[in-house]
C-alpha cells in the first residue's frame, strides 16, 4: 500500500478491503480516483494495475470535468411533493403499460446509485427517487425504457428497435441526453 505522501502525488486515493477479491479503480462525478486494493495485493502489482490503467483514468477524468451536468441538487422536495411526484409517476407508468399491453409484476420507488432505474427478469420495476426531479420528457423515457425490459431483458436490437416505437424514433437522442443528468448519480468503475 501506499503512503499518504505518495497518494497525494499521484491523485489516486488507495483504500484497503478485506471483502474485495479484486482491484477497482473507481472515478467519480467530483473527479476523485479510488483504487481498491483487496488483501494480499503487493503495492508493485497496484503500481503495474495503475500504470496499465493510466490512460482509462484519464480519459473517463476528462470526461467528468469536460461534461456540464445538469443540477439535480434542486431544493429539498416536501414529503407532500414528493408523494404526488410519486403518485403522478406511477399513474404515467401505469398509463404506458396499458397503452402497450405491457405488464409488470410491481412497481416502486428506490434511492439507487447509479441507475435511474430497473426491471427484474420477475417483472418488478424499480424506479429512482430522484427521476421525480428530471424533466417530463426523460421522465417518460426511462419509464418506456423500463417498461420495454419486460420483453427484451437486454439492450439488444429487438429491444432498441421497440423502445425507439415507443418514443417516436427519439430513443437513442433521450438516452443520450439523459447521461447529462446520470453523471451526477453514480461512479465510474473499472
Amino acid at each position: 500500500m501506499m503512503d499518504n505522501a505518495q497518494q497525494a502525488a499521484s491523485g489516486i486515493e488507495y483504500v484497503a478491503s478485506a471483502r474485495a477479491r479484486n482491484l477497482r479503480i473507481t472515478i467519480r462525478p467530483d473527479c476523485s480516483v479510488t483504487v481498491t486494493v483487496p488483501r494480499r495485493v503487493s503495492r508493485h502489482q497496484v503500481e503495474e494495475f495503475v500504470a496499465a490503467r493510466r490512460q482509462w483514468i484519464e480519459k473517463h477524468v476528462a470526461k467528468f470535468r469536460q461534461s456540464r451536468p445538469r443540477d439535480l441538487q434542486a431544493p429539498p422536495l416536501s414529503a407532500l411533493d414528493l408523494t404526488q411526484a410519486q403518485t403522478e409517476l406511477f399513474a404515467r407508468l401505469e398509463s404506458f403499460a396499458r397503452a402497450h399491453a405491457l405488464v409488470y409484476r410491481r412497481a416502486g420507488f428506490r434511492m439507487q446509485k447509479s441507475l435511474w432505474g430497473s426491471c427484474s427478469t420477475r417483472g418488478n420495476i424499480s424506479l429512482n427517487i430522484h427521476l421525480v426531479r428530471l424533466p417530463r420528457h426523460l421522465q417518460d423515457y426511462v419509464l418506456l425504457h423500463e417498461l420495454t425490459h419486460l420483453r427484451h431483458h437486454n439492450h439488444g436490437k429487438a429491444f432498441w428497435g421497440e423502445l425507439d416505437r415507443y418514443c417516436a424514433g427519439n430513443a437513442k437522442m433521450l438516452a443520450k441526453e439523459l447521461r447529462n443528468y446520470s453523471m451526477l448519480l453514480g461512479d465510474r468503475q473499472l
